[in-house]
């Protein structure tokens, strides 16, 4: 009879879940969307009624915009600071000057009368302006 060979079993260690890795990711994304949050909310703080639409409309894009308010009595803000159609207009004129590409985000009250948002655009045609977003709500 031949001498039957013992195979020895090799011990390996069980590779196990790292949870450090993951966690310090979990907190990175989670200080980078809180900070985020914070550099682009104020720009939206006043109250907009905004116009209903029935369509959804493809919102992607650079994140950094110029926020012009128009609220109901036609009232211009440019993010939280009031301005009128003068400022606005050298307003916008020094902002795309040093940032050509730079897109603008209209957000009108649903009852502003549609010749004031025209005005608007008339003055952001003029200063230069070639991309315009709306706001509006689903």
């Amino acid at each position: 009879m031949a001498a039957l060979r013992r195979l020895r079993r090799i011990q390996h260690d069980e590779i196990g879940l790292q949870i450090a890795p993951m966690i310090d990711v979990t907190l990175l994304l989670l200080f980078f969307f809180m900070l985020s949050g914070k550099l682009t909310g104020g720009a939206k703080l006043r109250t907009i009624d905004l116009p209903k639409i029935s369509v959804e409309l493809d919102a992607k894009g650079p994140a950094e915009r110029e926020v012009l308010n128009l609220d109901a009595g036609g009232a211009l803000f440019v993010g939280e600071r009031p301005v009128d159609l003068a400022e606005l207009a050298a307003h916008l004129r020094a902002r795309l000057q040093q940032r050509p590409a730079l897109k603008l985000h209209l957000r009108a009250d649903a009852t502003t009368p549609a010749s004031k948002i025209k005005e608007l655009l008339r003055i952001a045609a003029e200063a230069g302006a070639l991309d315009i977003v709306y706001g509006i709500r689903h």
